[in-house]
C-alpha cells in the first residue's frame, strides 16, 4: 500500500521560490516537507526488511540497535547493491507520490510538472570500509523486471511511447557502437581500482548526463549524513559555462572552483536544489555510513542538452501521480524538446590567491635545490602553483614557515591546483576533500599531501625533493 495522507495538506514552514531555485540556483535545507513522517517510517521498515532479506534477523536486529549510519558494522558492503535495488523495489510508488506531494505542497507548483522515473538510493560507506569490498564478492541486483513492465505497460497505454521505445532501442545499439570506437567514458581509467562501493561522484553538472534543464533535485537525508560525507554544493559558480572530461564525465581540469559548500543533515532533512548547478560527493572520509536519496522534480516540460550521451526521457506527470496511475508515463524524446539553460552567463570564477608558474628544472633524489621565487611575493594566505618537469607543487608561506605539497590528491590523483584554498586548507576540486596546510593531512588517516621541503635563502624560496634534506 502506498503512502495515505488523510489529513489536509499544511502550509510549508518556509516558502520555497521555484523560479529562484532554476534561475538563480537558489537552494533550500528544509525541515519540514510533504510526507515527512509517513515516509521516513516506511523506509525505516524497508531497510530493516531488506537487512533481514539479505542478513537474515540477527544482523537486523544489530542494525536496528545501532542505527543506519552504523550499518556498516554488521551489514556487508558486498551486498549493498543488493539492498539499494530492493529498497527501490518496494519503495519506488512511495518515493515518485512522495516527490509529487512535495512538489504541489511544499514547493507550491500549482500548474502541471513532471517527476523523473529514475529515482537513487544511496548507501555510502566509511571509505576505509567500502574499499575493502572484493569485486568478485559484490553482489549484481537482479535485472529490473518490475520497471521494464511498467514501461512496457504505459508503452502500451501510448502508441506514441511504443513507436519511440522502439526507435530508441535501434538509437541506443548505435550509440554504444559510436562510444566503443570513441573511448570516452571510461569507469577504469577514472576511478582505478577503488571498489564499486568506495566510488564518489566528482564535481558534475546534470545535463552533462542527459538530465534535463530547469530540474530540481530532492535530496533527503535518511541517516548519518555530516560534513564528511555530504553532497558539495558550488552555488558561486552557477550560470559559469564550465567543461567535462569525457572520460571521467565529471569537471575537466583548469577551471578554479569556490569553495565547496556542505550540509550536515538530521534525518529526514530536505535539501532542494537545481542540479545545473556544479556539486558533486564528499568521499566518505567520516565513520559512519552515509544513506540518502534523490529524486527528481521539473515544473515545466523537460528539456535536454542536444550533445548530451544520453538522455533521462520518461517521466511521470503529476496529474497521474495525484491519482495514483503508476501504469501511465509520460515520454519526453530529446530530438523534439530540446533546450537551452533558463540562467544568465556568468564570469568564469577565478583565483586571487594564487601564483602560477612554470620552471625548467627537475626535483631529483640528492639533486640541488630549484629556484621557484621571491620570498617578498609570498604573502600570508597566497599560494605558490608551481609546475616542474617531474613535480607539481603547492608552496604557502605560513606562521610556522614554508610549507610545500605535491598538487597531486593521494585519493584519485586529482590536480589540487583547481581548488579553494583560504590559507589554512586546500580544497579537492574533485570529491571537496580539504587538507590542512600546516601538516598536509585530511580528516581522513588513509589521505595525506605528499610533503616536499622548502626553504628561504637569500631572500628567494628554494624547493627540494623531501628526503634530499634527510
Amino acid at each position: 500500500m502506498t503512502l495515505q495522507d488523510p489529513k489536509p495538506a499544511k502550509a510549508p514552514a518556509q516558502v520555497v521560490d521555484v523560479t529562484a531555485i532554476t534561475k538563480e540556483a537558489r537552494h533550500y535545507l528544509l525541515d519540514e516537507h510533504a510526507l515527512k513522517s509517513e515516509l521516513m517510517a516506511k523506509i525505516d521498515k524497508a531497510f530493516h526488511e531488506g537487512i533481514e532479506k539479505f542478513s537474515g534477523p540477527e544482523i537486523r536486529r544489530l542494525v536496528e540497535r545501532d542505527g543506519l549510519r552504523n550499518i556498516h558494522l554488521h551489514f556487508p558492503v558486498e551486498k549493498v547493491r543488493l539492498l539499494e535495488h530492493y529498497l527501490l523495489e518496494v519503495l519506488a510508488d512511495d518515493l515518485y507520490y512522495w516527490s509529487y506531494r512535495v512538489g504541489r505542497d511544499t514547493l507550491g507548483i500549482q500548474n502541471e510538472f513532471y517527476i523523473d522515473h529514475l529515482i537513487v538510493m544511496r548507501i555510502h560507506y566509511p571509505h576505509l570500509v567500502a574499499r575493502k569490498a572484493k569485486a568478485e564478492a559484490i553482489l549484481a541486483p537482479p535485472y529490473p523486471t518490475r520497471e521494464r513492465m511498467r514501461l512496457g505497460m504505459a508503452a502500451l497505454r501510448n502508441p506514441k511511447m511504443l513507436g519511440y521505445a522502439v526507435s530508441r532501442a535501434v538509437a541506443k545499439k548505435l550509440e554504444a557502437r559510436r562510444a566503443k570506437k570513441s573511448h570516452a567514458y571510461d569507469a577504469k581509467a577514472t576511478h582505478g581500482n577503488i571498489a564499486i562501493p568506495a566510488r564518489a561522484h566528482g564535481a558534475h553538472v546534470d545535463t552533462w548526463y542527459g538530465h534535463s534543464y530547469d530540474g530540481i533535485n530532492l535530496w533527503l537525508s535518511i541517516d548519518g549524513v555530516d560534513e564528511g560525507n555530504t553532497v558539495i554544493l558550488y552555488p558561486g559558480m552557477f550560470g559559469q559555462e564550465v567543461k567535462f572530461d569525457p572520460v571521467s564525465m565529471y569537471l575537466a581540469e583548469g577551471q578554479a572552483t569556490t569553495r565547496p559548500l556542505k550540509y550536515a543533515m538530521d534525518p529526514g532533512q530536505l535539501l532542494v536544489l537545481n542540479p545545473e548547478m556544479l556539486h558533486g560527493t564528499q568521499v566518505n572520509i567520516s565513520d559512519q555510513t552515509r544513506v540518502a536519496l534523490t529524486t527528481r522534480i521539473n515544473p515545466h516540460k523537460p528539456r535536454f542538452a542536444k550533445e548530451a550521451p544520453f538522455h533521462f526521457e520518461y517521466w511521470y506527470s503529476s496529474t497521474d501521480l495525484e491519482k495514483k496511475r503508476w501504469g501511465r508515463m509520460s515520454v519526453f524524446p530529446h530530438k523534439e524538446y530540446l533546450g537551452q539553460p533558463s540562467w544568465t552567463k556568468g564570469q568564469p570564477y577565478k583565483h586571487e590567491n594564487m601564483i602560477s608558474r612554470q620552471i625548467d628544472a627537475k626535483l631529483e633524489l640528492g639533486g640541488a635545490a630549484v629556484d621557484v621565487g621571491a620570498i617578498d611575493e609570498m604573502r600570508p594566505g597566497l599560494r605558490l602553483s608551481v609546475d616542474l618537469q617531474n613535480a607539481k607543487a603547492m608552496i604557502w608561506n605560513t606562521k610556522d614557515g614554508l610549507k610545500a605539497y605535491s598538487r597531486k590528491c593521494p585519493h584519485m590523483g586529482i590536480d589540487l591546483v583547481d581548488g579553494f584554498q583560504d590559507g589554512k586548507e586546500a580544497f579537492c576540486p574533485g570529491h571537496g576533500m580539504p587538507f590542512d596546510i600546516a601538516t598536509g593531512k585530511s580528516p581522513c588517516e588513509a589521505f595525506k599531501l605528499r610533503q616536499y621541503t622548502a626553504y628561504e635563502e637569500n631572500g628567494r624560496v628554494m624547493l627540494m625533493h623531501p628526503k634530499s634534506a634527510e
